[in-house]
């Protein structure tokens, strides 16, 4: 190859990876903003990580180890506010982005450049949270709720604070623009045949029904005991969040009592509580929906194996930190302090709780080499449904869908339509059982 072929190549190939990289920058596609806004949400998730394994590594012993006061609250500022706002809320518009056109039938979002102006408008408020860090005053050190009076410019002076809370103000505003998108989406761009009570509401209503937490228990628990299991990836990280989200509930049930919540209250069985019913709940069951909806997303299936090591690691990690720090607040300590006293006795304990949190940031590493090798080495989805039992409509278009979803509008006549589709002869039998008139009775009977 001469010289001159040669630079025309490389040229060619940056002309080529340019395209590629403005497509992304500028994009409407739902899909490619949901893979924009799940990416994001997991560096966001890794940032995180990192803050609580130092904060737990400065609790590992008595005294104060390499964190000022000042920075341990910094860090428990922009762990709890990264992790719940930068990267929980994102995660779900981003399986959002990925699933809700394709489940009604769709062909994109209402508003696709409104879609992109939230996602950017999201990054750009959570750059300024993170920013913070850089600011000569450092991040703020309120805590992530806030509260006042330790967030007036008087108890929290600098530009950190300021910067913390115009980025949270941008980030907000892009997740309200998401949320009105997606309703005019349900309501008004649903395929024919896709009525309100055919979508797959329970993934869209769920939340809503919260007070009957009990009843929804015993429906999960009642299903899986009845049901014919099979435990692929996604059912492990299906059934540890029953597991986690049970000693939410209990310990709940403990603060909500109020001669036990005075005891246990502003100590670390409150961040028990409150880690194993918000990270139990959210990371469990966005790692489940990696899995299952991966092949859709990418069209590649993440391999099994490693699946399962890193549903293990952080199942066991995550337990051993928070169920450790339950006893820590039945013991009396307190919460949100950098250091405490070795004739205090929490030495033990704390160190169980920083091995299992160091155990949980090693679990992320099985993931990250799953995605990788799957990237590079797994070979592609040659069906629609690789999983063979789906039911709701994304499984009834190619892994990964076309830019518009469907490539005919699809055909809709009951809950259930990329089973009817698969598997029609079912489907037909179903109909007919619904349709034929019950058989008569005799008389007296």
């Amino acid at each position: 190859m001469s010289a001159e072929a040669a630079t025309t190549a490389v040229e060619s190939g940056r002309q080529r990876h340019g395209r590629i990289l403005i497509d992304w920058l500028t994009t409407t596609d739902h899909k490619k903003i949901g893979h924009l806004y799940l990416a994001a949400s997991f560096v966001f998730f890794l940032a995180a990580g990192l803050l609580a394994m130092a904060m737990r590594a400065e609790l590992a012993r008595p005294g104060l180890q390499f964190l000022s006061n000042e920075q341990f609250n910094q860090a428990f500022t922009q762990h709890g506010t990264i992790m719940l706002l930068l990267f929980a809320t994102p995660a779900f518009a981003g399986f959002a982005n990925e699933l809700v056109p394709l489940q009604i039938g769709a062909p994109d979002v209402a508003f696709p450049r409104l879609n992109m102006f939230s996602y950017w408008l999201f990054l750009l408020g959570g750059l300024m949270v993170a920013g913070s860090f850089l600011t000569p005053s450092g991040p703020p050190d309120f805590g992530w709720t806030a509260y006042a009076p330790l967030n007036g410019a008087e108890r929290s002076p600098g530009t950190g604070a300021d910067l913390w809370i115009t980025g949270l103000a941008l980030s907000g505003f892009g997740t309200i623009l998401t949320s009105v998108n997606f309703l005019a989406t349900i309501i008004g761009m649903r395929a024919p045949g896709m009525t309100m009570f055919r979508m797959p509401v329970f993934s869209f209503l769920s939340f809503l029904i919260a007070v009957p937490t009990g009843v929804k228990f015993f429906d999960w628990t009642g299903t899986m005991l009845r049901g014919s299991l099979s435990f692929e990836t996604p059912m492990l990280w299906a059934t540890g969040f029953p597991v986690s989200f049970l000693f939410g509930g209990l310990t709940g049930v403990v603060l909500a009592s109020p001669p036990m919540d005075l005891h246990v209250t502003d100590s670390y069985f409150v961040v028990a509580h409150f880690h194993c019913t918000v990270f139990g709940t959210v990371v469990l069951a966005t790692f489940a929906g990696f899995h299952f909806w991966w092949p859709k997303f990418t069209g590649r299936m993440l391999d099994e194996r490693l699946g399962k090591v890193h549903f293990w690691t952080l199942f066991t990690g995550f337990h051993l930190t928070f169920l450790v720090q339950h006893w820590l607040g039945a013991e009396g300590m307190p919460r949100r302090y950098a250091g405490y006293l070795a004739a205090d006795g929490f030495t033990t304990l704390n160190t169980l709780s920083t091995i299992g949190a160091f155990l949980l940031g090693i679990s992320t590493l099985p993931f990250l080499y799953n995605v990788w090798r799957t990237w590079r080495y797994a070979p592609p989805v040659g069906v629609d449904d690789p999983w063979g039992h789906g039911r709701s409509l994304e499984w009834a278009t190619s892994c990964p869908p076309p830019r518009h979803n469907f490539t005919a509008v699809p055909r809709i006549r009951s809950e259930s339509p990329a089973f009817d589709l698969h598997h029609p002869e079912y489907a037909a039998y179903e109909r007919m059982r619904i349709t034929s008139p019950p058989p008569d009775r005799p008389h007296g009977r």
